[in-house]
Formats: structure tokens, sequence, C-alpha cells
């Protein structure tokens, strides 16, 4: 029995097209921050930029998406031919697409468990809300706050052990929801700061764009720079709306100390829609408002976005041009196989080489020293009869054992190898290194399709 299994990655892969668009808008565009992006808008969408990348790289490839394969061994001579240590292995595709169903079924469970947790926690705000615990002024000032921000009226809820003091859940009909014990600790000026950030999300529908970049990141999961994205985007949202809430109630040290006696509350467990989860990002937006940095002018966000729009646009060119330049005008590296294989079992079970066939039609008689002719034959359970051997010998005739006695006529019996047309259109393995493992192992070639080049 023969073991193995090999992972054909197309270097035109969507795949690979997608994890390309997603590290250059990552790589570049924290760069661009880095450098100095002072609109908060702006930087908001430096974090979706990614998001955006892929699904544009997605919608240009799709109709030649070249899909990751797996494959197993087979005993089919037109199967893909892989040199191992002790001769070849011929692999063949699965017929069930098993990786494609693999990452439909990971990506689903992530997705059903993103809906779930969002969904009970909107219906627990809500049960809350039934429950009708509300102290008047707080209801009142989120009703006030809500008028100036031009939101809908939301709901309002005060209950005890809410992780990060407060966060606010739904969009159409948002649902603010807000720790007992820092109500309590809360002035009136400070209660108003903490309820307009919460309620500036609402009017910046952060929790809709959270939850598709979320969507996203749960979908392409093997995207490197995914993670990035959505850390990057939480936290400028945050600063966003604080923004929004000093607009709102011109007080920005009000809000600043709201934010303080959360972080003096300690760490809790994190919430899926908390925004004021002491973090390290939380002394920054301390930071920020005290500082209150001037607003950008209008040249110097018109700079900015055209450098982000040029960053998303080099990064989807990125993903369509390197893995074509790879691949090369012959397509010889059309596709990169990560290899482990074995040869392994009893070799008398399986299919005996046509090239050996031919071999032992050529065997003949000898003289030797007493009157009885010998018949040069090898033992059947012999490492010359190997599956392995065999195999090779198919392959490559000067791998073919040799006779370890002198033939009386002086013949060098070689077998005669042909190949068919099928093998001729198959798969071509290179090794990217020299050398073959001397046991199982991992092993890496590149792919290209012979009757292309």
């Amino acid at each position: 029995m023969d073991l193995g299994v090999l992972l054909s990655l197309p270097v035109e892969s969507i795949a690979v097209r997608a994890a390309i668009a997603t590290v250059a808008c990552v790589l570049l565009a924290r760069l661009l921050l880095r450098i100095g992006i002072r609109t908060p808008w702006i930087r908001v969408a430096a974090a979706v930029m990614p998001a955006v990348a892929i699904v544009t790289v997605i919608v240009i490839a799709a109709s030649q998406p070249r899909l990751p394969t797996l494959m197993v061994p087979v005993e089919a001579r037109d199967g893909l031919a892989i040199r191992v240590a002790e001769g070849y292995l011929y692999f063949a595709p699965m017929v069930f697409p098993l990786l494609l169903a693999a990452w439909a079924l990971f990506a689903a469970v992530r997705l059903a468990r993103r809906l779930l947790v969002a969904r009970a926690a909107y219906r627990r705000a809500f049960h809350d809300v039934s429950a009708g615990l509300v102290p008047g002024h707080v209801r009142d000032a989120a009703l006030s706050v809500a008028r100036r921000l031009e939101v809908p009226d939301p709901f309002v809820t005060v209950t005890p052990g809410v992780a990060g003091g407060a966060y606010v859940v739904g969009s159409r009909r948002p649902v603010v929801v807000l720790d007992a014990d820092l109500a309590a600790q809360l002035d009136d000026d400070e209660l108003e700061g903490v309820l307009a950030h919460e309620l500036a999300h609402v009017k910046r529908r952060d929790n809709l764009i959270a939850g598709m970049l979320g969507a996203v990141r749960d979908a392409m999961f093997f995207a490197p720079g995914v993670g990035w994205a959505v850390r990057h985007l939480h936290r400028e949202r945050e600063l966003a709306a604080d923004q929004v809430a000093v607009r709102v109630t011109g007080r920005p040290g009000a809000l600043a100390s709201g934010l303080l006696k959360v972080l003096d509350q300690g760490p809790r467990a994190g919430h899926a829609c908390s925004a004021f989860a002491p973090s390290g990002g939380l002394v920054d937006r301390v930071r920020m408002l005290v500082d209150a940095p001037a607003a950008p002018t209008r040249p110097r966000r018109t700079v900015e976005l055209v450098a982000l729009i040029a960053i998303m646009c080099l990064a989807i060119v990125a993903a369509l041009v390197i893995p074509s330049q790879v691949a090369g005008a012959e397509r010889q590296r059309e596709a990169v196989a990560i290899v482990w294989a074995a040869l392994t079992g009893d070799t008398a079970a399986t299919t005996q080489a046509r090239a050996f066939d031919v071999y032992n039609r050529n065997s003949v008689d000898i003289a030797t020293t007493v009157s009885t002719p010998a018949v040069v034959r090898y033992d059947e359970h012999s490492v010359e009869n190997h599956q392995g051997t065999l195999r090779m010998c198919a392959i490559d005739p000067d791998a073919c054992p040799r006779p370890v006695y002198n033939l009386g006529l002086g013949l060098h019996p070689r077998p005669v190898v042909t190949i068919d047309d099928a093998v001729v259109r198959s798969w071509q393995a290179t090794p990217m290194t020299e050398s073959v493992p001397s046991g199982p192992g991992l092993q890496m070639y590149w792919l290209g399709r012979v009757g292309e080049r």
C-alpha cells in the first residue's frame, strides 16, 4: 500500500491572489498610518481597504479560480509522478473536492457563531429593556443626545456586570447597555459624554461595518492581515466616535473622565460589542481627547484620500500580476506541490510495471562451470522487485536493476519503455531543491502542464 498526500496550490489561485492583496494592503496601509493620516474617516477606510481589495480580486478572478487541489496516490500510469526515496508515486486528484468542502464548513461555522453571538447579545439587551429598570436621568440624557445626533431614539438599559462599562447593539433599533456601577459613579456631564460616544456608533453605522468586515474575516480566515484590519477598525472607530461625541457635547474633558473611571474598574471579560473595554487603546483615547489635535485641512484630506486609493489599486495590481510572473511565460511554475509520501507494504499485490515485463522476457541462459545451464532470474521478494524500483525503472531506464552475472552472449537487457499520450499531457513535477529525502517527509515541487508548454 502506498502512503502519501499532495496539496497542489496553483500560484494563480484565487486564494493566493486574495492573500497577496491583503498582505500588500496591510503593509502599505500601516506604513501610511505611521507616516501620518490624520483624517478620522480615512483612517477607518484604511482598515476597510483590505476587505475591499479582497472582494475586488475575487470578482476579477472568479472566471478562473484555480482552486487548491488535494491528491492521493493511485496505481494509474497517467497520474502525476513524484519521486520519493525508493522510487515514484503517482498522484491523482480526489473526486470529492475535500479542501473546498473543508473551507466552506469552517467558514460557515465561524459565520454562524458570529451571528449567534450578536443575536444573543441583542436579545439579552432587549430582555433587560423589558425589565424597565432605567433611572429617569439616564433615559432623559440618552434622548437628548439622540436628538442632537439626529439618530432614532434608543432603548436604554442599566444592568450590573457589563463588560467594558457600556456598549451598543443594533443599528436600526439600537440598544445602549450601561453598567450599573459605572452609571452610579458618573456625573451628568460624564454620563452625557459616554452616551454620546455610544450613539455616535449608531450614527456612523459602525456596528454594521464591523459586522461586514468580521464576516469577510471569517470567510477569508486563511488570508494574513485580516485580523489586523479588524483590530485597526475597532481602534479607529472608537477614536472617531470620541470626536463625534465631543462635537455634540463640547466637553472632551467629561468624556475623558468617564473613560478613566472605566479604566479604574479594572479589566473584565471582553464583549463583542464593547466599546469601553479597558486596553492600551483606552489610554490613547484619553490622550487624544486631552491633546485635541487640530483638524486636518481640506488639501491634506484630499492627499490622504488619493494616497489610500493608490495603495489599494497597487495592491490589486500586485495580486493580479505577481502570480502570472511567478508562473512564467511557459507556465513551468504553474503550481506549488507540497508532498508527503512513502512507499510501503507488499509489492506482490500491486500491478507489475510494464517496463519490468519487458525485462523479464529478455532473461537468457548462460554457460557456467557446471554442465547444467543456469537461468538468470531475480527473487520476487528481492529489492530489485520492490514496487519503488519497478516504478523508477518505468520512468528512468538508467535506474533499472542490472544482472549480477556475465551473460554468455554478452547481452545487457534493458526494458523498452513507452509513454502513453496521457502522461505527456499530465503535470510535470520539478523539485525545488536538488536533494531527495532519504525517507518519508515533506517535499516541494514546481508543477507545470507538459502539454501546455
